[in-house]
């Protein structure tokens, strides 16, 4: 075998090598979407674990633990859905759109705490906790639950 037939090989396996990896990564960005109890239940449990550990209820040790549990949970599940398939990939959308989809439940969650002017600090709690977890649970939805 010559050098040149060597060098043809070689630059057909290296050919190969790249369809297949490319193949590989578009098989872990063609994900099926994400299940339809994603988006209420991230929006549940981020509401239920915020309202438990912002409140003045947040003192009492059952109390505090059942909202680390809460949000413990919201990890887990958040977890188990984007490594679904073995593979964790970027969101998809540009820049702009991921760094909207962040704000847009913290805007939420911030604009429900002057609800703690008129009804102290367990109003403001819950007010922020709901606009904020329906925020999340809306913005996971519109987006296809495609984490």
């Amino acid at each position: 075998m010559s050098d040149h037939e060597s060098g043809a090989i070689d630059a057909q396996a290296a050919h190969q090598a790249l369809r297949l990896a490319g193949a590989a990564r578009a098989a872990a960005r063609a994900r099926p979407p994400a299940p339809a109890w994603f988006a209420p239940t991230r929006g549940v449990l981020f509401a239920a674990g915020f309202g438990l550990l912002t409140g003045p209820w947040a003192q009492q040790v059952p109390v505090l633990t059942a909202g680390i549990v809460v949000l413990v949970a919201f990890l887990g599940v958040h977890a188990a859905v984007v490594s679904r398939g073995g593979v964790v990939t970027m969101p998809s959308g540009s820049p702009r759109r991921r760094l909207l989809n962040q704000l847009v439940p913290a805007v939420a969650y911030g604009l429900g705490w002057p609800a703690a002017v008129p009804f102290g600090q367990g109003g403001g709690a819950v007010c922020a906790a709901v606009l904020g977890g329906a925020a999340l649970w809306a913005v996971t939805a519109r987006g296809g639950s495609r984490p």
